[in-house]
């Protein structure tokens, strides 16, 4: 597998028709995937080609660099702050602290990933609270700053480390959170050295008050550069949000995706559900087999057993189970989250609804079962989802089918 990151998901055409000819090309049969992180993933890519992939994709000013690992994880933006009207174009600041980071020293010795999201305004579309570090736009130019949250099979939310922090601050503090995490991680217990560990092991207060020494000193080594916060835009809307099965679609589709949107100059922009959104000015139809991803409900599902090792279940399976059962129930406003084991790749913590996947043996067999959760905030706030129930894998679409029916009688 290579992992392309897709700084805040903003993919040019030309990188797109690129990233698809790759795939085409050497991992012929096989779709690209999109991840909750607004990165591409290839998938069975032989040994003797991932050097001519590389290539290929500095070629189109992409890189592997960083999107796995332990290392800063791809930068996520929420994908319409710079067209969605009363919020702020991030993305700029977003390259500041990539472009920083990336030249720091630390960054190559860090015990495990570490991960920063940025929302151009307070709805916080880019899930800070999932985040090692989370910066959600304030009116004035100020941030909220939430710090030290991770999922796994021990869900911890983030926390409120700075309520308004001046716009200048945001790259020094970058700098010193992750110089805090490199010096003071656990590199003895991998289970044990996100940087909400740190936070955990320091306890809230004292945690919060060592970031805040540290960024003191952080910004009295050097000038920092001015940043950025354009005033987003609202000429732009977005015209189509395409959800492909689990997040899947074939070189094919995504030449043909290129083809019907470039000449309407549509702009493309991967979302954090797996899923891609068109914006742009005028209208446009899209190819019937296109428009067969959309109007879709977000259901977002790690592989689970079908390539994971520690996948327990078949996520995808229960996945297609689910969309055929609830047709047009629910819209994009409802997050379906299945994870094929209790590490939570697809957040299923804090969704709507959530499926963890766990074995349950029967007469001596192992039968797959889903722990279901609901009520999460999705990473926009620290609710987590609350267990909802256990059942068996095969229940899994009729049950949810029922939840969903009875919500929206309860709200028309």
């Amino acid at each position: 597998m290579q992992r392309v990151k897709i700084p805040a998901g903003r993919i040019g055409w030309h990188q797109w028709r690129r990233v698809a000819a790759l795939a085409a090309t050497y991992s012929p049969g096989f779709p690209l995937h999109i991840t909750t992180r607004q990165d591409i993933e290839f998938h069975n890519i032989m040994e003797q080609d991932i050097c001519a992939v590389q290539q290929g994709l500095a070629e189109a000013s992409l890189t592997t660099f960083g999107a796995g690992g332990d290392s800063v994880r791809n930068i996520t933006v929420c994908p319409a702050c710079d067209f969605c009207g009363n919020g702020r174009d991030l993305m700029p600041l977003a390259q500041l602290v990539g472009q920083h980071l990336q030249q720091h020293p630390a960054i190559f010795n860090l015990p495990r990933k570490f991960k920063l999201s940025f929302s151009g305004c307070e709805r916080a579309c880019a899930r800070a609270w999932l985040s090692d570090l989370g910066f959600i736009a304030r009116p004035g130019g100020t941030f909220m700053v939430i710090g030290a949250g991770s999922l796994g099979a021990r869900p911890a939310l983030g926390i409120e480390l700075y309520d308004e922090l001046p716009g200048g601050d945001v790259l020094p503090v970058c700098v010193a959170a992750v110089e805090f995490f490199e010096e003071h991680s656990d590199r003895q217990n991998r289970h044990r050295a996100r940087f909400r560990h740190v936070r955990e092991n320091s306890g809230d207060d004292a945690f919060r008050a060592e970031l805040d020494g540290r960024l003191a000193r952080v910004k009295a080594r050097q000038p920092w550069p001015e940043i950025s916060q354009p005033a987003s835009r609202d000429d732009i809307v977005l015209l189509h949000r395409l959800q492909p099965p689990n997040g899947n679609i074939s070189p094919s589709s995504a030449l043909e995706l290129a083809d019907a949107a470039q000449p309407k100059e549509a702009v493309l922009r991967i979302n954090l559900d797996q899923g891609l959104n068109l914006y742009g000015r005028e209208a446009f139809e899209l190819p019937e087999s296109l428009e067969a991803f959309t109007g879709k409900p977000v259901i977002v599902a790690c592989p689970g057993s079908v390539t994971c090792s520690k996948g327990l279940v078949d996520c995808w399976a229960a996945a297609e189970d689910i969309r055929d059962a609830i047709g047009g129930i629910c819209g994009s406003d409802t997050r379906i989250c299945i994870s094929g084991c209790p590490n939570n790749c697809a957040h299923s913590a804090v969704a709507d609804i959530g499926l963890i996947g766990i074995l349950k043996k029967e007469n001596g067999d192992s039968v797959q079962y889903y722990r279901l959760l609901r009520g999460g905030g999705n990473g926009r706030t620290d609710r987590l989802a609350e267990q909802w129930r256990i059942v068996r894998a095969s229940d899994v679409a009729a049950i949810i089918k029922r939840e969903l029916r009875k919500v929206k009688s309860l709200t028309t």
